[in-house]
């Protein structure tokens, strides 16, 4: 026989509050494991540009983690037509962002080839999201549509192209940033492991829950009183 007379406030915190917060956490990142991993198996929409003209006078900086450090993804404008589209081609390393004077057109873009990555959309800025310094030309999501308006640059398109990131070496790497709608840098492990972790603390706090009801004589198994208020 299971004699169990839980403590009301405790009891009535972890109920209420706690574990059903644990459960939504949990919930949450294993919706975007799952909605990752539907994503990974979509293509990234590409798009080339043939004839352009680089207007590195123009370029903007994004702030943006790459490998475990913070960096800045440096977005170089071109003219193609009647239309300015920014390119994402290149990544600068460091906490402070770069200076405008001490910064060359991307190698990618140097030589005139066709310009070919993925087409991509300016990103909405989160709760947390710093604002940005226009005059500084730093920013902390992609917003074309600000980022031209700062440049002083008219008929910005509203989408820019990640183009692979080429190293000093001359060897080119794949954008990290070059992902489809909805998805991020990252990966949807990382989420599974958060989902785990999360359901993981509810499991522990049910358990130490219980521990302690046994432990003050709350809670026992067979004949015998169980602990009053009194």
């Amino acid at each position: 026989m299971i004699r169990f007379r839980p403590l009301p406030v405790m009891t009535a915190i972890i109920v209420i509050v706690v574990l059903p917060t644990l459960l939504l956490l949990g919930r949450w990142q294993w919706d975007r494991y799952q909605t990752k991993m539907r994503l990974a198996h979509q293509p990234v929409p590409e798009m080339t540009i043939e004839s352009y003209q680089p207007i590195p006078e123009g370029m903007q900086f994004v702030s943006a983690p790459r490998d475990g450090e913070w960096g800045w993804r440096v977005f170089t404008p071109v003219r193609s037509g009647d239309t300015v589209i920014y390119v994402d081609a290149d990544y600068q390393a460091g906490l402070d962002p770069p200076r405008l004077s001490e910064m060359r057109t991307p190698p990618s873009l140097r030589l005139g080839a066709p310009i070919k990555g993925a087409s991509m959309q300016s990103e909405p800025a989160g709760a947390f999201t710093p604002p940005p310094q226009p005059l500084k030309r730093v920013w902390y999501n992609v917003d074309l549509a600000a980022m031209g308006r700062a440049a002083g640059l008219a008929n910005v398109a509203d989408y820019y192209i990640a183009l692979p990131y080429v190293r000093a070496d001359g060897r080119a790497t794949p954008n990290p940033f070059a992902h489809v709608p909805g998805a991020d840098p990252l990966p949807p492990e990382r989420h599974l492991g958060y989902a785990l972790t999360w359901w993981g603390l509810a499991i522990v706090l049910i358990g130490v829950y219980f521990a302690y009801h046994i432990s003050v004589g709350r809670l026992g198994f067979g004949p015998g009183p169980v602990a009053t208020d009194n």
